[in-house]
């Protein structure tokens, strides 16, 4: 694309150190298993609502994310986009079956059954995802705009794969151009939590992946078979995808929220625990404060929301009237793949509604529709 197509040039002292910059808008959809995806969805909703969909040039996703990603990606030759360029029948097309997955058990039997020879968890999860939303689709079902990749991080070589419609690729490893992968295992590779619904081993065809400049491990097995885990172990916010190309960067966090232990446990495997989800959290953090540099220095335009953050502190005024304390009460909610009460996924989809609005309508993003914000146009479960 030439700049007179929206590519600028990057400012000489670019902290990401990109050379070109592309004006549009990239959306990058956060981990943390359904309590992320029923997050996202509501999300969906609000950006729907003020007309950002079609605006969006990419979406960039990792684990729970990825699930809500998915949903989206093949629903929208579907969707109908009105002359304001609002989907009226998103609910119906992405709601409908991101709710009716968040309906199954998913992690505890996938777990109990990977435990049988010659089958894996995270593979039998990816076999639910088919089956509920992508009805056997592969990464050429994608649209061409936007632009979505799906991203998992390799156990063989440390780095991400993004897994997209025009190519899969590891920067080690190579490209593999046109994948004909089914997106039920790009997602679940995604979302292949560790270590119990983890790895998802993906088998390549002879000579797929060719390789790139500085691809230093282009031979088998690298080239033969992928063993690969959660991308939130890499970047549970999905920046990677984004973050280095487009100015305006809308990111949606449902991930972890480590919450205070006045006495934790000492035992080992709790440690291990503990510890784990510490590193994870510090990453997370160390991410959001870049994010927030490069915006105030004028770098990048970000419009961030995180699911533990009270609506009130976005100062822009709290017209539904979304509590600090129904924000604890989401955040506390864990990360898991199973079904959850009706009451808290409502309170999920409400909170990524809540949260995207305020964080909007606090943002210089121009031309959005103005809309006020109401959560009776969720999907929400009756009482």
């Amino acid at each position: 694309m030439s700049e007179e197509e929206g590519v600028t040039p990057a400012s000489p002292s670019d902290f990401l150190g990109r050379g070109k910059l592309e004006d549009g808008i990239g959306l990058c959809l956060s981990g943390g298993g359904f309590r992320a995806m029923l997050f996202h969805l509501g999300c969906f909703v609000r950006l729907n609502e003020l007309g950002l969909l079609p605006r969006l040039e990419r979406v960039a996703s990792v684990s729970g994310g990825s699930i809500a990603a998915g949903a989206l990606a093949v629903a929208w030759p579907e969707l109908e986009f009105d002359a304001s360029g609002v989907a009226v029948n998103l609910c119906e097309k992405v709601a409908t079956p991101l709710l009716a997955l968040a309906r199954w058990r998913l992690d505890a039997p996938a777990i109990v059954l990977g435990l049988l020879p010659f089958l894996r968890a995270a593979n039998l999860a990816a076999a639910v995802y088919d089956h509920v939303i992508f009805k056997g689709r592969t990464l050429q079902d994608l649209p061409e705009k936007p632009r979505f990749v799906f991203t998992a991080t390799s156990l063989q070589t440390g780095v991400l794969w993004r897994f997209a419609r025009e190519y899969a690729a590891e920067w080690r490893v190579g490209e593999w151009r046109s994948p004909d992968l089914a997106m039920s295992l790009a997602v679940g590779a995604s979302a292949a939590f560790p270590p119990f619904l983890s790895p998802v081993s993906i088998r390549l065809p002879p000579g797929a992946i060719a390789a790139m400049k500085g691809a230093d491990l282009n031979f088998a097995p690298f080239t033969t078979q992928l063993f690969l885990t959660d991308g939130g172990v890499y970047d549970n916010l999905g920046l990677e995808p984004i973050w280095k190309r487009y100015r305006t960067i809308l990111v949606s966090d449902g991930g972890l929220a480590s919450p205070p232990m006045g006495v934790p446990w000492t035992n080992w495997l709790s440690q291990a625990v503990r510890v784990t989800n510490v590193a994870l959290q510090q990453g997370i953090n160390m991410r959001v404060r870049v994010l927030r540099g490069l915006h105030n220095s004028g770098q990048r335009n970000v419009v961030y929301w995180g699911l533990a953050e009270p609506v009130d502190n976005y100062q822009v005024g709290n017209p539904l009237q979304f509590t600090s304390e129904s924000t604890k009460s989401a955040a506390s909610v864990a990360t898991r793949l199973k079904r959850f009460p009706n009451e808290v996924q409502n309170l999920l989809m409400q909170a990524g509604y809540a949260q995207a609005d305020a964080a909007l309508r606090a943002s210089n993003i121009g031309q959005m529709i103005a809309r006020p914000p109401d959560f009776s146009r969720l999907p929400l479960h009756k009482k």
